[in-house]
């Protein structure tokens, strides 16, 4: 398995659909089964060896402070005074040395994402996946009529969608659905000049170079809405 051991989980977020829960409480420390939605998320990357794990926040971000006391050794806090989304967010920890290493590949990962423990997590899946010879960047799918919860159109294709690794392919049809959780090598965002910008757009300016998906095959939870969180509460044993 890969020798990744860097992490950065992207909370800086309002998370308006899920208002009015999120204008006490950031969408990440939203409870599921009793738990903070980013605990189980945190808890796989410190079972997974990660030895830093950084976490950016702007929208109640003391709230972070004080819930995450019990990770304080492993989880850097990076409050960022205007939101930067997913690229800038990134870029911004790269250059402030959030990181011990720059030039090495990182787990991203959206601050609210769920899917079933398994004893292969979709983490643990991307990590066994990486090739650093010939990844750029590598994004976890999901099928979109497995997704839980999912009422969207799909992000992307696979070029090979019967293979659990593939490059990525657009069409109008799309089939997979980008579950939030990436492998990227940092030196794809460090010629960016811009402050904010998302991972998405190096997603698509990169998508003819070495970008790739993996099937993941958990069970993955889409926690969008309030109703979303009380459906998998009530319906679901994480």
């Amino acid at each position: 398995m890969s020798d990744i051991n860097e992490a950065m989980i992207f909370a800086a977020g309002f998370g308006k659909r899920m208002y009015p829960l999120s204008t006490k409480v950031p969408k990440p420390l939203l409870k599921v089964n009793g738990k903070p939605i980013i605990f189980y998320i945190i808890e796989n990357l410190i079972n997974l060896n990660f030895k830093n794990i950084v976490i950016n926040t702007h929208h109640l971000s003391d709230k972070f402070h004080d819930e995450l006391k019990p990770y304080s050794n492993i989880v850097k806090i990076v409050f960022e005074e205007e939101i930067l989304d997913t690229g800038g967010g990134f870029l911004n920890a790269i250059k402030r040395n959030y990181f011990y290493n720059i030039k090495s590949p990182k787990v991203l990962i959206n601050g609210d994402v769920l899917w079933k423990k398994t004893a292969n997590s979709p983490i643990k899946n991307i990590l066994r996946s990486w090739n650093e010879e010939k990844m750029d960047l590598l994004l976890c799918l999901i099928k979109k009529r497995y997704f839980f919860g999912y009422k969207g159109k799909g992000d992307f294709n696979l070029e090979e969608p019967q293979k659990e690794i593939s490059r990525l392919k657009l069409e109008r049809q799309k089939d997979f659905v980008f579950s939030g959780l990436q492998i990227v090598k940092p030196k794809l965002l460090q010629e960016r000049n811009e402050k904010k910008f998302s991972m998405r757009e190096i997603f698509f300016s990169n998508i003819e170079k070495n970008i790739y998906g993996i099937n993941d095959k958990n069970e993955w939870y889409h926690i969008s809405e309030p109703d979303d969180l009380k459906n998998v509460n009530d319906n679901i044993k994480i």
